[in-house]
């Protein structure tokens, strides 16, 4: 029985029009980074600083700390900017899913790459800070490590008392969402409103593949969720 549904932010549950990506990307370019569109994927869903520091050396940048930190402060502005003009909303069908998973008994959690900062002007922006549609936010700033690790998950699941993972299911749209959940020892579920495939989350062995967060509550893995 599921008594905990996780929620990656952007792609996921969160449209924000891309914009996350086109700032992680000009974030590093500016400073001369060049890398493939498959390279760049690879770190989409990471939290944010790691993901700068990698494209910047992935990039042929040599960044020391300094370079790093620049690029870091000036991606966190430049997404406030974007964000506060151009407020992001939730995905269609989201808001209804998370309110059909809550009458059920189902723990809302919900896990990001972002800083602190940047995940509380979002859930600000889309009326969720105090909502009663979610329990607990975890930002990436806030574990040792983001993904694809699994402390995400891990503090979602400690500060929610839910121990046993068979009960536990986490969505997202990146492959480190999916890694996450798979070193989380949990149900992983890919979603199609992000950049990949059902080809991709395929071959990333996704226990689950969903076109939206949408379609989750009418799926038979939630048949049982229930108190």
């Amino acid at each position: 029985m599921i008594e905990l549904a996780i929620f990656d932010m952007a792609g996921t549950t969160v449209n924000d029009r891309d914009e996350v990506y086109r700032v992680l990307r000009a974030s590093t370019e500016r400073f001369g980074a060049q890398f493939s569109d498959e390279e760049f994927q690879q770190w989409m869903g990471t939290e944010k600083r790691w993901a700068i520091t990698n494209l910047l050396q992935i990039g042929g940048v040599e960044a020391d700390e300094a370079l790093i930190e620049e690029a870091w402060t000036w991606f966190r502005t430049e997404l406030r900017r974007t964000y506060t003009e151009h407020p992001p909303v939730p995905l269609a069908g989201v808001e209804q899913a998370l309110r059909d998973l809550k009458a059920r008994g189902v723990r809302i959690g919900l896990t990001t790459g972002f800083s602190r900062e940047i995940t509380d002007l979002i859930l600000d922006a889309i009326g969720w800070s105090g909502s009663d549609l979610i329990d607990l936010s975890v930002a990436g700033d806030e574990v040792p490590a983001g993904r694809p690790e699994p402390f995400l998950i891990q503090a979602v699941m400690e500060r929610l008392e839910v121990s046993e993972a068979a009960a536990v299911i986490s969505a997202g749209d990146t492959a480190a969402d999916v890694e996450s959940a798979r070193r989380a020892g949990v149900t992983s579920v890919g979603v199609l409103t992000g950049h990949l495939s059902r080809a991709d989350f395929e071959a990333l062995e996704a226990d689950l593949i969903l076109a939206s967060v949408a379609d989750l509550p009418a799926h038979v893995v939630m048949s049982g969720a229930s108190r």
